[in-house]
């Protein structure tokens, strides 16, 4: 299998990646971890290079283990949560008014 080449700028450090997987596999995991490292340095915007590297290493293997042991990290589910009470809100909303008591502008006709 041919190899693929991704060249990827982190911390003042260029790299280039060699793989058998697919360009678009590669640039979605060096966006992650750019991701990754960008949240670590707004945390920590004076710590050095090496340490958001770690920190952001161990952020990612956090998400890993927690996903293969079937936890879904705490971002996930408070996400779900916001998205479950949007949706309670929309159907009560739903069965308090009928639409076709309301014009659009919510006058009643």
């Amino acid at each position: 299998m041919e190899k693929r080449q991704l060249r990827i700028d982190l911390l003042g450090t260029s790299f280039v990646i060699q793989s058998d997987e697919s360009t678009e596999h590669l640039t979605h995991l060096a966006a992650h971890v750019k991701s990754r490292i960008e949240e670590v340095r707004k945390r920590y915007p004076f710590a050095e290079p090496l340490t958001v590297a770690v920190l952001a290493a161990l952020n990612i293997t956090d998400e890993l283990v927690k996903a293969r042991e079937g936890r879904e990290p705490p971002e996930s589910l408070e996400v779900d949560n916001v998205a479950e009470r949007l949706i309670n809100r929309m159907d009560e909303d739903l069965l308090t008014h009928t639409p076709l008591d309301t014009d659009v502008e919510g006058n009643q006709e």
